[in-house]
């Protein structure tokens, strides 16, 4: 059974998230889209979240924090590259 994150399970209260693309973002840009996770979005941090969670068999609510928190820490800041953040989260909670 696979887990569904949606944005009620996100810490809104302590990270800002827009749920359009930001100004930063302009046109689909196809494989970058699918390469990178712009960490202010809330839906490529929906979808980030879930999935790693289903690779791995996580469902808690705590769990999902556990990986919003690491994605926005300091350590993981300058990593934008979702195979990079995935590797780097994997490693933090040995998975």
């Amino acid at each position: 059974m696979t887990v569904k994150v949606a944005r009620k399970n996100l810490q809104t209260d302590i990270y800002d998230y827009v749920w359009s693309r930001d100004k930063g973002d302009g046109e689909y840009a196809g494989k970058l889209d699918r390469i990178k996770v712009d960490k202010d979005e809330g839906y490529e941090v929906i979808f980030f979240i879930q999935t790693l969670m289903n690779k791995h068999g996580l469902k808690t609510a705590n769990d999902v924090h556990k990986i919003e928190d690491a994605l926005h820490s300091s350590k993981l800041s300058s990593i934008v590259m979702r195979d990079d953040l995935e590797e780097e989260i994997e490693s933090i909670f040995s998975l």
